[in-house]
């Protein structure tokens, strides 16, 4: 759950920066993609449900989105807490109820 918790701390107030910076700049598209990526990551119970954002993270760049130069630098410093965090996860066991 620490882990859980991190995320949230280290990575939840960078997509809130990015989703206003988007809606300034009238990317709906793409404040869409990252609300929902927000969504998922406040809602993880456990370091296995963070997987789901973590990978839509990590591709986001794939999409093909085009971003400004403030929105960019937001997504790199994103980039940057995820691969951080993945690093951290590694060896992980998925709990099983």
């Amino acid at each position: 759950m620490q882990h859980v918790t991190a995320a949230r701390s280290e990575i939840g107030p960078l997509l809130d920066e990015l989703i206003v910076q988007l809606e300034e700049e009238g990317s709906a598209t793409q404040k869409a993609h990252f609300k929902r990526i927000r969504g998922r990551l406040y809602t993880a119970h456990d370091e296995w449900e963070l997987t789901t954002p973590i990978i839509e993270l990590s591709t986001c760049i794939a999409m093909g989105f085009r971003f400004s130069q403030t929105a960019d630098a937001l997504i790199n410093r994103i980039l940057q807490k995820t691969a951080a965090l993945v690093r951290e996860l590694e060896g992980v066991e998925p709990r099983i109820h």
